[in-house]
C-alpha cells in the first residue's frame, strides 16, 4: 500500500496570477531593485504623494487617457515594490503604459515593440501586474488570420515575447493563441519552438528569483497553472492549454513519441472543458479526432506513470462500485501494452523511447483489489492470467493485494488457500501481507487462526527476516482491533501493555482503537484510564480521539459533554482550529445518533463564537451533506438543524459554489428515501436558477447517483438535458450509454419491463 507523507508547511500565500509579478518581484530583464537602507522604513505617505503628482505631459492629455492614468497609479499604490522605484521611472511608466494601450488598439505592432523594449530597458515590466495579461491577449489578436499570409518577423517577435512573459505569471491564453496560429499554418516546428522558449524562460526566471519565505507548498491558479514550491525556489508546470497545444503540434507531425515526452515532463491533467475549448479553434474534424486520440492515450500514460494517483483513482472507483469505469481503464492499459501502437511497457526490458512508461506491479495490484472489491473474482483471475502472459511473475505486492481483496469480500477460506499457495511458490510475505491475512481472519470471526498467523509474524520479526521492521505497528494495531471486535478485550489489554513496555511503542491510532470500542459502549471509566495512559506515553489526542471521548460522554448522559471535551483539549495543549472542529463534527455525524447530531450542532455554535475557529463553507457543507444522508425517525430534529445551517450560511454570505452543489447532490442521492431524490433535483434546479455552470463532474454525480438508485425515468430526462449542452466522453459517456441501453430494453419489452 502506498503511504502519502506530508510535512507541516509554513503559512502559504495563494497568489493569483495577476498579482504574481508584484509578489514574486517579477522581472523580464536582469534588473536589480533598489533596496531600502538597513534599519529604515519606506515612507509610504511620501510615496503616495509622489504617485499623485502627474507629469505635465500627462496633465495635457484628454480626459479618457487621464482617467486611465489615474487608474494605473491607483493600482501601483498597492504594490510593495513601488517604493523602490524612482520618481522619473514612475512617471515614465505611467506615460508608456498609456501609449502601449493606444498602440495595441491601433494595431501598431512596431510601436508596441518599441514601447515594450523601453519598459524592459528601464526594468519596469515588473510593475505591469495584472495589466500584463490583458496587454498580451490584445497583442495575440494581432496575429495574422490568413494562414497563407507571411508573418512579419519583427511583429512576431514582439507578440510572442509578450505572450511568453504573460504565460510565466499564469496568463497562458495569449501564448496558446500564438501556438494555435502556428498549428493552423501547418508549422508544428514554430509552435513547439515557442513552447520550448516558454519553458526555458520560466526556468531562467525561476533560477534567478528566490521567493518570499512565506510560501511553502503547492498552489494552483484558476487556469490550471501549477506553482510547485521547492525550497525557496519556484518551478512552473505549464498550463494545460499550453500542454494541449504542444500535443496538437506533435499530432500535426504524427509524433506520438514526442507528445509522450511532453506529458511525462509536465504531467498535468487536461480536463474536458479545456479540450472542448481548444479543439473548437480547428475546423478540420479529422485533426480534432486525432488530437483527442492522442490526449486519451497520453492521459493513460500519465496515470500509469503516477502510481499513487492511479491507485487512489481505482480505490475511489471501487468504493463507488463503478466497475464499468475500472474495466474501461484496465482495457485502455492493455491496449497501451498490446494494441496496434503500444506505448506502455510490461517490464523494464521493454522500456524504450516509444514505450517509456512501465506498468509496475503496484498498478496490477491496484486493479486486482478493485475488481475483488466489486466482487468480480472472474476479472481478478483474468488479470492474474494477463500478468503471466506479459511475463510478469506476481510478487509479494500482488499477493498482498489479493489478500486485501478477499478481506473486502469476507472470504477467509480463499485468503487461507492463497496464503498457502504464495508460500509454496517461495514468496516471502511482507509486513503488509501479514496485516492483510490477519485482518481477513479476524473479520471472518476466526480469531484463533488470526492469532496463529500473528504468532508466526512475531517469530519472523524476531529473526529479522521481514523488511521494514520499523513499520510493524500497523499489524499490532490490526490485532488490537480484531481482538476487541471478536470479544477478547482482556487479550487486547495485555497486548497494549506489552507494547507500552517494549517495541514498537503504541501510537495514537492504537489508543483510538480502544477509545472507540469503549466509547461506543459508554464505558467511561475505561476511557478515563486510557486517557491517563495516553498522557503517560507522551501522546497527544487527535480529532478522532476527542470525538470518541465525546461519544462516551454522551453515552453516559453528560449534558456538558462538549464543554468537557474542550477542557480536555486545553489540558493537552491542543488549540482546536477550523479543521480540527470540523473533523470532530464529522465524526459525530457519522455516528447517526440524535445525541451525536446535537453534540455536533453544539460544537458548531461554539465555533461560531470562537474568533480563532470560525466555521467556513467546508464546515457547513459537511454538516448539510450528513443531514441529507440522514435516515432517522426524528426528521423534525434534522430539519431544524438544516434550517439553522442554511440561516447561518446566509448570514455569513456563504454561497454554494459548483463543488458545494456536487457534494450536496451526491449526499442526497445516497439517501434511499424519496426525499433524497427530491432534494437532489432541488439542488440541480437551484444551480440552473443561479446560473452556476454545470460541467462534466456535475453530470457524472447526477447520473451515477440516479443509476445507483435505479431511477431510470429521471435518468432519461437528465440525459436528454445533458445532450443539449455537452457531448459526453469517457466515464460520463459510459453512464449515458447505460441509461440509454436500459431505456431501449424497456421499450423493447413493453409493459413486461414494469411487471
Amino acid at each position: 500500500m502506498l503511504r502519502h507523507a506530508t510535512t507541516k508547511s509554513r503559512r502559504t500565500t495563494a497568489v493569483l496570477d495577476f498579482l504574481a509579478p508584484a509578489v514574486f518581484g517579477y522581472r523580464l530583464g536582469s534588473s536589480k531593485v533598489q533596496s531600502q537602507p538597513t534599519g529604515t522604513k519606506p515612507s509610504t505617505r511620501r510615496d503616495a504623494q509622489k504617485l499623485a503628482e502627474f507629469p505635465v505631459s500627462v496633465r495635457t492629455q484628454n480626459p479618457a487617457i487621464l482617467c486611465q492614468n489615474i487608474k494605473q497609479r491607483i493600482s501601483l499604490l498597492s504594490q510593495p515594490s513601488v517604493a523602490a522605484v524612482s520618481d522619473p521611472d514612475i512617471n515614465f511608466f505611467g506615460e508608456k503604459v498609456v501609449e502601449l494601450r493606444l498602440a495595441l488598439k491601433a494595431g501598431d505592432v512596431a510601436r508596441v515593440g518599441e514601447l515594450w523594449s523601453q519598459l524592459e530597458d528601464r526594468k519596469l515590466l515588473r510593475l505591469l501586474g495584472k495589466e500584463l495579461r490583458g496587454l498580451a491577449e490584445r497583442a495575440a489578436r494581432l496575429c495574422p488570420t490568413d494562414n497563407t499570409e507571411p508573418w512579419d518577423p519583427d511583429e512576431r517577435r514582439v507578440i510572442e515575447g509578450m505572450a511568453i512573459a504573460a504565460a510565466y505569471v499564469g496568463a497562458a491564453n495569449a501564448l496558446t493563441a500564438c501556438m494555435i496560429k502556428h498549428i493552423k499554418r501547418g508549422d508544428s516546428h514554430a509552435a513547439l519552438d515557442l513552447y520550448r522558449r516558454f519553458l526555458v524562460h520560466s526556468s531562467n526566471q525561476t533560477a534567478s528569483e528566490p521567493l518570499p519565505s512565506t510560501l511553502g507548498e503547492d498552489v494552483e491558479d484558476a487556469n490550471g497553472l501549477a506553482l510547485n514550491i521547492l525550497g525557496d525556489q519556484l518551478s512552473y508546470q505549464p498550463n494545460f492549454s499550453l500542454v494541449l497545444a504542444a500535443i496538437a503540434a506533435h499530432a500535426l507531425k504524427d509524433s506520438f513519441e514526442g507528445a509522450l515526452t511532453i506529458i511525462l515532463e509536465n504531467p498535468v491533467r487536461i480536463n474536458q472543458s479545456a479540450q472542448k475549448e481548444f479543439l473548437s479553434s480547428f475546423d478540420d474534424i479529422l485533426f480534432r479526432e486525432k488530437v483527442l486520440s492522442y490526449v486519451r492515450r497520453l492521459d493513460i500514460a500519465r496515470l500509469v506513470s503516477r502510481h499513487h494517483s492511479l491507485g487512489i483513482h481505482i480505490t475511489n472507483l471501487a468504493d463507488n462500485q463503478d466497475l464499468p469505469q475500472i474495466e474501461k481503464l484496465y482495457r485502455d492499459i492493455l491496449d497501451g501494452l498490446h494494441g496496434s501502437e503500444p506505448y506502455l511497457a510490461a517490464h523494464d526490458s521493454q522500456k524504450s523511447s516509444q514505450r517509456p512508461v512501465v506498468v509496475q506491479e503496484i498498478n496490477w495490484a491496484a486493479f486486482l483489489t478493485g475488481f475483488l472489491q466489486c466482487h468480480r473474482r472472474d476479472l481478478a483471475e483474468n488479470l492474474w492470467n494477463d500478468m503471466l502472459k506479459c511475463g510478469i511473475q506476481p510478487g509479494v505486492i500482488t499477493w498482498t493485494a489479493l489478500l486485501d481483496g478477499f478481506d473486502s469480500m469476507g472470504e477467509a477460506d480463499a485468503a487461507s488457500v492463497s496464503w498457502n499457495n504464495m508460500i509454496s511458490q517461495g514468496i516471502q510475505p511482507g509486513i503488509l501481507t501479514y496485516r492483510a491475512v490477519i485482518s481477513t481472519l479476524f473479520n471472518a470471526r476466526r480469531p484463533d487462526d488470526a492469532i496463529e498467523k500473528f504468532a508466526k509474524f512475531k517469530q519472523e520479526l524476531v529473526k529479522g527476516s521481514l523488511p521494514d521492521t520499523e513499520d510493524a505497528l500497523p499489524v499490532y494495531n490490526t490485532v488490537l482491533h480484531g481482538l476487541l471486535t471478536n470479544g477478547r478485550p482482556g487479550d487486547a489489554d495485555a497486548l497494549l501493555e506489552n507494547l507500552r513496555q517494549d517495541d514498537p511503542k503504541p501510537d495514537i491510532v492504537s489508543y483510538n482503537i480502544f477509545l472507540r470500542h469503549h466509547g461506543r459502549r459508554g464505558e467511561f471509566r475505561a476511557v478515563s484510564v486510557l486517557l491517563e495512559r495516553l498522557r503517560e506515553d507522551g501522546l497527544t489526542g487527535d480529532a478522532f480521539t476527542f470525538s470518541s471521548v465525546l461519544s462516551a460522554l454522551l453515552k453516559v448522559g453528560r449534558t456538558d459533554a462538549t464543554d468537557l471535551i474542550l477542557s480536555l483539549m486545553k489540558k493537552q495543549n491542543v488549540e482546536p482550529n477550523v479543521a480540527f472542529f470540523s473533523a470532530i463534527i464529522d465524526h459525530q455525524l457519522r455516528e447517526h445518533t440524535e445525541e451525536g447530531l446535537r453534540a455536533a450542532m453544539e460544537l458548531l455554535q461554539k465555533m461560531e463564537t470562537n474568533p480563532n475557529a470560525q466555521p467556513n463553507d467546508v464546515t457547513y457543507t459537511g454538516i448539510l451533506a450528513s443531514l441529507h444522508r440522514w435516515v432517522s425517525p426524528n426528521t423534525v430534529l434534522a430539519e431544524e438543524c438544516e434550517k439553522y445551517v442554511l440561516k447561518k450560511m446566509k448570514e455569513r454570505n456563504i454561497q454554494p459554489n459548483r463543488v458545494t452543489y456536487h457534494i450536496l447532490i451526491k449526499a442526497c442521492l445516497e439517501n434511499p428515501e424519496p426525499e433524497g431524490l427530491r432534494r437532489a433535483l432541488g439542488y440541480y434546479r437551484e444551480m440552473a436558477n443561479r446560473k452556476v455552470s454545470m460541467n462534466y463532474d456535475t453530470w457524472y454525480v447526477l447520473l451515477h447517483g440516479l443509476i445507483s438508485r435505479e431511477e431510470w425515468a429521471v435518468g432519461d430526462e437528465m440525459v436528454e438535458e445533458l445532450l443539449r449542452y455537452i457531448k459526453p466522453v469517457g466515464a460520463l459517456e459510459s453512464l449515458v450509454g447505460r441509461i440509454q441501453r436500459r431505456t431501449a430494453w424497456r421499450i423493447k419489452l413493453g409493459p413486461k419491463a414494469y411487471i
